[in-house]
């Protein structure tokens, strides 16, 4: 139901201010600028592409940078248009590895890999929005007490999985106790409780060589953080290209947080949320609305569904 809604609100924020205004924006956008911002999103997708193959090469997994992005691109295709969370693009690269006869295990450990390292620098950052909002804007009583126990949650999270890894036994009762919850809900065998000690072993085995390696984790955040920088600039470059210059604060903070919390929505690649999160936090800070609304529908275009019809040809030919 949420989905719907969230996919509704999508279809229905240009509705929200002056259409005509809104189109008359588009229209008169400098496209020059437009076209860089796309140049600049094609770097994100290079990092991420990199950020992939490090883990890889750090796991033994030796390929091209050109099938790792051939693998990349179409992952994020398939689940921008089918899952939530990625689920459908892991799964694409779990089967494009193995088809390259990459173990079962180490699949397994270099998404789980590749997605800790990036994700780890969004929610790092959206901590430090909210301590910023707090101590530098101001709020409520309700809205510092929220903040505060989000900020406590993820510490908590943080520190209980770093826990969780140096106590293997416990880890592997844990997991265990997560699969069987996750097999009565869903009332059929999603997870397969025989392969969890399998599993974690090569996760083990996998984070230790991560750990080991000279340099591998600043490098893996540097690729993680080149990712999201490049699709922040692809933004920013939108904005300059609506003739609108904002704060780089406000920017960095609008964006942060929408897909911090958009990433949580039960819709593929937090569509719907990420752009209503977005406008309303922007027109908080100040931006007109119609810029607003125009400004994140383009790079939402850019973003979102400029990367599809090549990742779909990509995801053709992994297949």
């Amino acid at each position: 139901m949420l989905g719907v809604v969230v996919a509704a609100l999508y279809l229905l924020l240009p509705r929200l201010v002056d259409t005509e205004h809104t189109l008359g924006l588009v229209q008169g956008a400098d496209y020059a600028l437009l076209a860089l911002a796309v140049v600049l999103e094609v770097c994100a997708l290079l990092a991420y592409a990199n950020l992939t193959r490090y883990v890889f090469c750090v796991l033994d997994i030796d390929l091209r940078l050109r099938d790792v992005l051939s693998i990349t691109v179409g992952s994020l295709a398939v689940s921008h248009l089918l899952s939530a969370g990625g689920v459908t693009g892991w799964i694409v690269t779990y089967n494009a590895l193995r088809r390259r006869n990459v173990p079962h295990g180490l699949v397994f450990v270099a998404i789980a890999a590749q997605q800790f390292f990036n994700y780890v620098v969004l929610w790092a950052l959206f901590g430090i929005a909210l301590v910023y909002l707090i101590v530098a804007r101001g709020a409520s009583i309700a809205s510092y007490l929220a903040a505060i126990l989000l900020i406590a949650l993820l510490l908590w999270l943080t520190g209980y999985g770093i826990y969780l890894y140096n106590q293997p036994t416990k880890m592997r009762r844990r997991v265990g106790q997560v699969a069987g919850l996750v097999n009565r809900i869903t009332r059929r065998e999603t997870v397969k409780e025989e392969h969890v000690d399998e599993w974690l072993d090569n996760l083990f085995a996998g984070m230790r060589r991560m750990t080991s390696h000279s340099g591998a984790i600043p490098r893996t955040f540097l690729f993680a953080c080149g990712y999201w920088l490049f699709d922040l600039l692809c933004l920013y470059l939108t904005f300059f290209a609506f003739d609108f210059r904002i704060g780089v604060v406000y920017l960095v903070l609008g964006y942060i947080i929408a897909y911090a919390v958009g990433s949580l929505a039960p819709t593929p690649g937090g569509l719907g949320a990420v752009e209503g999160l977005m406008i309303a936090l922007y027109a908080g800070f100040g931006v007109p609305s119609a810029i607003a609304v125009a400004v994140v529908l383009v790079y939402r275009l850019i973003n979102f569904w400029l990367p599809i019809p090549p990742g779909l040809l990509s995801y053709a030919l992994i297949r």
